[in-house]
This record gives C-alpha cells, structure tokens and sequence, in this order.
C-alpha cells in the first residue's frame, strides 16, 4: 500500500508466519518485538511465528491478552502498557500484532500512543483481519458509548497474510470474514462476487488459491479507496457499507452475540432493503447480494433484540454525524454511495419492521 508519505507491503500467500522474521526484517526491523497475541492464536501458531522471530532478531517479549470484541478495551490497552513498561519498551521498541482484528486494533492503537507513537506491524490471523483491518491504519478501543469511538490512524510497517492459517478457523470464523469479502465485491467489484457465486464451496473449504484471490482482491480493493482518503473524509466512508446497523447491532447486544463480520452482514442485509426502498438497487440485484450472504453461512437471529436499545445505538454511532443520519447504499452491484439526509422516521419504521420480520426482507414487494 501506498499512502501520500509512506509505503508498506501487505504480502498475501502461505508459509509467510514461519518466514516472519525474514520478512519483517527487510522492512527496518532490528530488534526483538513486543508481541500483542491471545492463547488461542498462539497454541495453534505461535511456535512457528516466535522460532522465526527469535532466529532473526532475538528472543521477543508476548503480551497475552483476552480473545474477543468485549476485550478490546481500556482495560485491556492499560494491560498492554504495564507489559511494554516491564519489558523496558521505549521509542525504539516495535510491537507484532499477531492475531484476529481485535488483536490488531487494540495493539496498533498501542503502539500509535506509547511514547507518542512507536512502530508495529501486523501478522493477522483470521480473514476478516486479513482483508480489512490490517489494510488501512485504523486502530482504536471500544468504550461502553460504542465501537471504536476512541482511535488514531497509524499504519502498520507490514502485514503479512499468511492463507495457511485461515484452514485452523471455525466455520463461524471463517464466514464472519467472507461477509467483509462481500462487502468489498458490493462497494467496487461485480467480478469479485461472481468469483464468490462460482468458487464459494473451494473458497469455505479454504482452498489456497481460492482465498489467495479473494484476499488480494480485498486488499486490492481497500487499498485503493484508502490512499484516496487516508483519513475517512469522504471516499473511504463507502468501506461502511453495512456498519451503521451492524456496528448498532453489536453495540445493541453488548458486543455479545455477533462476531463483527456477522453484524456486518446483517447490516448489509438492512441496508440492502432500505436502499430498495428508497430505489437504490433494483430487486434481481438486491436478491442476488442477499442469497450469497446467506450463502456464506447461517447467520445468528435477530430474535430479542431491542429496538430502543439497537436505535439509541445507531443515534451514538460516529456516522451519525449532528443528527444527519447518513448510509451508504448501492445504486447498482458494484458501486456506491454516500446517502446524506435519510429521513429518521423512514428508517425507524423500517428497522422496526426489519426485527420483527427476523431480517427477512420481502425483495420482490419492495
């Protein structure tokens, strides 16, 4: 990726966790890293990842933290800096965020603040990680007002996609990243979700080639709206499609019962519909969208979810912008829009009937 003062590399292909410290060091690298990681990634991983490490720079320091969206929090970002300080980490340190997107965003938000900002790089282990949120340089924490509402912009010195990974995720897992994959064929690329409509069995059996394509074209697709607008000024706001619902989806349900890319989906889902509402997306195309999302995996219900509560969350999101309501919707697969001044009682009413109907969406009525 190349940004209007910088450049890194987001290296997508498998092998690359036992050849880390190899490729890390050609980026500036010199000394042992402070790695950001959960038991779990590092149970199934980590051997590989530390012997690599430690051949190339020298035994590093790990920092483990909890696996999961309720741990990307102050707490947790306090945690990480009492170990970096027991390390005697100082300007010069580096941290290795080495795990899913929570990972990855509370340790770069680390390192974006420690000493007013040190280096890190990023070895992400889920797909959702590897075809979002290591692609970008948006780090933050989650405070009880919702998500990520506490951040920065500080890009990483590396990601390194490593494919072998992805084949130790649970079906949830992998699904909860196919969603962002589809959102990215929705904003940019018709081609990229008929790929996903032909090779969708090869792609959820986590076949080389097949994620090899999907990542790069991700990373394809997000790096080149990013180096237009590094700072989410415009043009980058398009990479929410299905976030102002699904962001208040999980925000609704305490960051509890979706994995982020699952609340993803369903946004997508809402937005989807509400765009037909407002004649964005002909029917054929909006149906087209939905059966593939429900085609990636069996989504969780909507059953129980207050509507007060998943409204008041949409009311604090950071789209929300002085009371304009503004989504972004698709005018045809492929493209996208910024839609300002969305009518509220529109959307309410149109939320309301969307819970009670379990997110099922009469395309053809619409």
């Amino acid at each position: 990726m190349e940004l209007s003062d910088r450049r890194y590399p987001v290296i997508v292909g498998s092998g690359l966790v036992a050849g880390a410290g190899h490729l890390l060091a050609g980026q500036g690298c010199d000394s042992p890293p402070i790695v950001v990681t959960n038991r779990t990634v590092m149970r199934l991983h980590g051997d590989a990842l530390l012997m690599s490490l430690k051949d190339t720079f020298g035994v590093p320091r790990v920092i483990y933290i909890g696996d999961g969206e309720r741990f990307k929090t102050h707490e947790t970002l306090m945690k990480i800096y009492e170990g970096m300080f027991r390390a005697q980490a100082d300007r010069r340190s580096w941290i290795l965020a080495f795990g899913g997107g929570v990972v990855g965003d509370i340790a770069g938000f680390a390192a974006a603040t420690f000493m007013r900002g040190i280096p890190f790089a990023m070895v992400p282990t889920t797909l959702l990680a590897q075809i979002d949120s290591s692609v970008g340089g948006k780090v933050a924490i989650n405070v009880p007002q919702g998500k990520n509402l506490i951040g920065a912009f500080h890009q990483p010195l590396a990601v390194l996609s490593d494919t072998d990974v992805l084949k130790t995720l649970p079906e949830r897992e992998l699904a909860s990243g196919l969603y962002e994959v589809v959102k990215h064929a929705a904003i940019r690329s018709e081609p990229l979700l008929k790929y996903m409509e032909k090779r969708l069995a090869g792609i959820l059996k986590c076949q080389t080639s097949e994620m090899t394509h999907i990542i790069s074209e991700s990373v394809r697709i997000k790096a080149g709206i990013v180096v237009k607008d590094e700072k989410e000024n415009d043009l980058r706001m398009v990479l929410n499609y299905g976030h102002t619902v699904g962001h208040a989806f999980e925000a609704a349900t305490d960051y509890k019962h979706f994995k982020h890319g699952e609340a993803v989906a369903w946004g997508m889902i809402a937005a989807t519909g509400f765009g037909c509402e407002l004649g964005f997306l002909r029917p054929k195309e909006a149906k087209r969208l939905i059966d593939l999302v429900h085609k990636v995996g069996t989504l969780p219900s909507l059953k129980g979810i207050s509507f007060i509560r998943l409204w008041n969350a949409l009311l604090r999101d950071k789209k929300f912008r002085s009371g304009h309501i503004r989504m972004i919707l698709l005018p045809r697969i492929g493209d996208s829009v910024i839609k300002t001044g969305i009518d509220p009682l529109m959307l309410r009413r149109f939320l309301k009937r969307f819970l009670l109907t379990g997110g099922s969406l009469e395309i053809s009525n619409l």
